[in-house]
């Protein structure tokens, strides 16, 4: 069963090669095929184009698609379905690397009959011994946490592996992947959570970064709730809070001197984010770039 990996990306230099390398380095693939990774480089002006191309020399899979300007990550998305071939599909974001076997697993998660969509499991690679660093790792263990609560409704972010069983997402989405989410889930199909489909990813070092980040997420799930009647799973308040109730690290110092100022950060994220949706001051369809998250370490 071959399949398509889609990549979309803006002025990712420092992680493209890496990702490539690792996607066609996947081991345990049995009955799945690497077909082709498409890769959408939207209004890229650092060396990110001449990397894929330079790629492409020696692998013929690799399909690099020119996006002159950025038109917003959904129309990449669009471009890359338009595209791709094949009835599985995997897509991830650039500024991720895979686990060796995380496409083996995800795939396997896919071919059961009634699942459309697969979620992967992100692990940082930040420092948790920091500030910004325990955020990340805070915020994405509370992820986990909530998948293993509701494995067949997970948030999905970062990688995901579906079934193409539409043709695109909406022009107004701002997030690509919890878009997929009701497309698919809202078609009978299975939502599920594979914890064992590892990514790595980083997250942002500055204040700055964490908000603008965070802020954009909020919205992109305000937008599916109001246009779907959908909510992504961490979309409640209460249930990411009572999460961080039921998983207190009672050993970590750093749980109740950091855990109050995330909270904060967070609060106000969202609340900007309504102030977005609500009085229409800012779209994110194009988004504003989080610079800090994108330099990973090889593994």
């Amino acid at each position: 069963m071959n399949f398509t990996v889609g990549i979309c990306a803006y002025n990712e230099e420092k992680n493209i090669a890496n990702l490539l390398n690792a996607i066609l380095k996947q081991k345990k693939l049995a009955d799945f095929s690497l077909d082709e990774i498409i890769v959408v480089s939207s209004g890229s002006t650092d060396q990110t184009n001449q990397i894929i191309e330079q790629q492409q020399k020696t692998e013929p899979r690799i399909k690099l698609l020119i996006q002159k300007e950025r038109e917003g990550k959904n129309s990449a998305v669009n471009l890359i379905l338009k595209n791709a071939k094949n009835y599985y599909l995997i897509f991830e974001s650039a500024d991720t690397l895979p686990d060796p076997e995380a496409y083996s697993k995800i795939l396997n998660a896919l071919k059961e009959r009634n699942v459309g969509l697969v979620a992967a499991r992100i692990i940082p690679q930040d420092d948790p011994k920091t500030f910004m660093g325990f955020c990340t790792h805070l915020l994405w263990n509370l992820h986990h946490r909530i998948c293993l609560q509701f494995p067949q409704r997970p948030k999905v972010g970062e990688m995901a592996a579906f079934k193409k069983i539409f043709k695109k997402i909406p022009r107004s989405s701002v997030l690509d992947e919890a878009s997929v989410e009701p497309l698919i889930h809202l078609q009978g199909y299975k939502v599920i959570y594979c914890p064992e489909a590892i990514i790595y990813n980083k997250g942002p070092e500055t204040i700055k970064d964490f908000l603008r980040q965070r802020r954009r997420n909020y919205l992109g799930h305000t937008v599916i709730k109001k246009k779907y009647g959908y909510s992504v799973v961490t979309y409640s308040n209460f249930r990411i809070f009572g999460t961080l109730l039921a998983n207190i690290e009672w050993s970590n110092w750093r749980f109740f001197i950091f855990t109050p100022a995330v909270i904060i950060l967070e609060a106000l994220a969202r609340l900007i984010a309504l102030i977005d949706y609500y009085f229409k001051t800012r779209s994110h369809i194009v988004w504003e770039i989080a610079k800090s998250t994108k330099k990973l370490k090889s593994i």
